[in-house]
C-alpha cells in the first residue's frame, strides 16, 4: 500500500494530484498545506477520508515537513507561484525544508528508506526542450517569469548538491492551463506543449508508478489536441514583463489591489 506526500495541495497542480490520488483507495496520502480551511473548501471529502493525514503550518517549520514526509514512498512537491514577484524564493524555501526534513529522518534512522521527490520544474529550464522551440518565445518566457525561473534554478542546484543520497525527478512541462484531462505522454526528448494541470498531475503520478526517472528532466505532452489556451495568458506575460523590467511595480500593484 503506497504512501504519498503532497506539498502544496491547494494549488493548481497539487489539488489535481490530491484528487487523483484519493481516487485509489489503496493510497495513503500525507497532505501539507498552509491553510487547512482552504483545503477543506476545495476538497471537503478529505476531512472524512481515513487514508488522508493533513499537516499544516509554516513551510520553514521542518518538524512539520518531516512528519509529513516520514514513511512516504514519493513526495509531490507542487508549491509554486505564477506571479513573477521580485526576489521570490518559494522554490528555494521548499527545497531546503525538504532536504533538512529528510536529513533529520535519516539521522534518526540510518536504515530509513527515503522517498523520491517529484519536483515541479519547467521545460524553460531544460535546454534540450526549449532549444527545439522558437528562440523568441524562450526569450519572452525567461523575462516574463524571470524571478520564478531564477528561484527554481537556484532550488534545483541546491537539490543537486545532495545527489549522492537524494532521488529527485524534475517534471518539466511547457505552458500550463486549467482544462480537463486529455491524456498525456511522458517524454524525454520532444519539446513541451500546452498541457492541463489535470494531465500534469496524472503524468506526475505515472512517473512514480513507472520509476526509473531519477535525476532526469521529464516533460509531458497532451495525447490529443484541444487543450484550451486560457485568455489570461497574455495578461500574465505582460504583468511578468512589467515586474521584470520595473520591479517596483510589484509593490504598486499590490498596494492598489490590481
Amino acid at each position: 500500500m503506497p504512501t504519498y506526500a503532497v506539498l502544496g495541495a491547494t494549488g493548481s497542480t497539487g489539488s489535481k494530484v490530491l484528487k487523483l490520488l484519493t481516487q485509489n483507495p489503496q493510497n495513503k496520502i500525507h497532505v501539507y498545506v498552509r491553510s487547512k480551511s482552504k483545503l477543506l473548501q476545495q476538497a471537503p471529502d478529505v476531512a472524512s477520508n481515513p487514508k488522508v493525514k493533513i499537516f499544516t503550518g509554516n513551510l520553514s517549520d521542518t518538524s512539520i515537513i518531516k512528519s509529513c514526509l516520514e514513511g512516504t514512498d514519493a513526495v509531490f512537491s507542487t508549491v509554486a507561484t505564477n506571479d513573477n514577484m521580485p526576489d521570490t524564493h518559494i522554490a528555494q524555501d521548499t527545497a531546503q525544508s525538504i532536504v533538512v526534513a529528510l536529513m533529520d529522518i535519516k539521522m534518526a534512522d540510518p536504515q530509513a528508506k527515503l522517498p523520491t521527490i517529484i519536483w515541479l520544474s519547467s521545460a524553460s529550464l531544460n535546454e534540450k526542450y526549449h532549444k527545439q522551440g522558437p528562440a523568441l518565445l524562450h526569450w519572452l518566457l525567461m523575462r516574463a517569469f524571470s524571478n520564478i525561473y531564477g528561484d527554481l534554478a537556484h532550488a534545483q542546484r541546491y537539490l543537486a548538491l545532495h545527489k549522492k543520497w537524494l532521488n529527485v525527478v524534475l517534471i518539466q512541462p511547457g505552458g500550463l492551463v486549467e482544462d480537463t484531462l486529455h491524456g498525456h505522454e511522458l517524454n524525454l526528448e520532444k519539446p513541451a506543449d500546452f498541457l492541463s494541470f489535470a494531465d500534469l498531475a496524472a503524468g506526475m503520478i505515472e512517473v512514480v508508478e513507472k520509476g526509473g526517472y531519477d535525476w532526469q528532466g521529464v516533460t509531458l505532452n497532451a495525447k490529443t489536441k484541444g487543450t484550451k489556451i486560457e485568455k489570461r495568458i497574455p495578461f500574465l506575460l505582460a504583468k511578468g514583463l512589467t515586474y521584470h523590467y520595473f520591479p517596483f511595480m510589484w509593490s504598486v500593484t499590490k498596494f492598489l489591489h490590481l
